[in-house]
């Protein structure tokens, strides 16, 4: 018999040593996976979440451990977020009981949306399939260095960009939530649609580059990079590529790929040794871009919305 119960400040070195076997066999699966983990750290932040951890038990044996962060966000709702050391289950019928509980008690605290980042592989993500998950976005990652064989062509050039170029940063990024309103994607509303004052907040930071490349004096085409911050499954010297967008009468001229490798030779030269981004798996022209450019997909995001289906 299995029981579902919270974690319990006994059972936390064994749900310890589950996470640690579970990221280890992440990274041997995909070398891009940082498999490192301080046992310390993770120790401290499950005593200090026993209350919203649950721990399958079979005869005083954990069997499996489940973990959601409740968040919640003007444009995207109350949500849970399962990350990469949030669950491990010896099989399907485990993780059911699980998510049986846990997200019983998400919805009680009114946390509808539920994600969850697992290796992208099918023993990883099929038994949440089988739970209603559907994926969603995917994470690529790019050692660097990397050969730099793009050149922007004849009339554009690439600066960095600043605070004064707000209003450009936000007419693109409105490009880039038209073409998300596309076939096969669909997004009618976009969860990470920016404000002005998210991009002043964000252009202002002094850790974030902002790339801008200009025609005839006009800026066409954006990205914008930051390092990554401390995460299971992320190397340290990690650069963060995103907001990477191109006006739609300028795309096909390899434009992007010039602009990215632009990016990534300053990002080498500062330090950084990786680089991440992500894309929406029904983004068919993005994710082309990206698995050519020599990103490897590694974790997905999955994604289920409870009273929908």
């Amino acid at each position: 018999m299995t029981t579902v119960r919270p974690l319990e400040p006994s059972d936390v070195d064994g749900v310890v040593e589950r996470i640690q076997a579970h990221l280890a066999a992440d990274a041997s699966h995909q070398p891009l996976v940082n498999p490192v983990i301080s046992p310390e750290l993770l120790a401290d932040a499950l005593r200090r979440a026993t209350a919203a951890t649950w721990v399958a038990d079979e005869r005083g044996q954990i069997v499996g451990h489940l973990y959601g962060a409740l968040l919640e966000n003007e444009s995207c709702g109350n949500g849970v977020w399962v990350g990469p050391d949030g669950a491990s289950f010896d099989d399907v019928e485990i993780l059911s009981d699980l998510y049986s509980r846990a997200g019983a008690s998400w919805i009680d605290a009114g946390a509808l949306e539920h994600y969850v980042w697992t290796l992208d592989e099918p023993p990883s993500t099929q038994p949440w399939y089988e739970l209603g998950f559907a994926r969603m976005h995917l994470r690529g990652v790019l050692t660097l260095p990397r050969p730099l064989m793009h050149a922007l062509p004849q009339g554009y050039a690439v600066r960095r960009g600043g605070l004064d170029d707000v209003e450009l940063a936000l007419a693109l990024d409105k490009e880039l939530d038209a073409a998300q309103r596309l076939g096969p994607s669909f997004s009618i509303t976009r969860h990470d649609l920016s404000t002005r004052d998210d991009f002043r907040a964000t252009l202002a930071d002094p850790e974030v580059h902002h790339y801008v490349v200009e025609h005839d004096g006009r800026g066409v085409a954006q990205c914008i990079t930051f390092p990554l911050p401390a995460r299971r499954g992320s190397f340290d010297a990690t650069l963060h590529l995103s907001a990477v967008t191109v006006l739609g009468e300028h795309r096909r001229r390899g434009i992007a790929t010039a602009l990215v490798d632009h990016a990534l030779a300053e990002a080498y030269g500062a330090g950084f040794s990786y680089v991440e981004t992500n894309w929406r798996v029904t983004n068919r022209r993005a994710q082309r871009h990206w698995l050519h450019y020599g990103f490897a997909p590694t974790y997905v995001r999955l994604h289920r919305t409870i009273g929908a289906g």
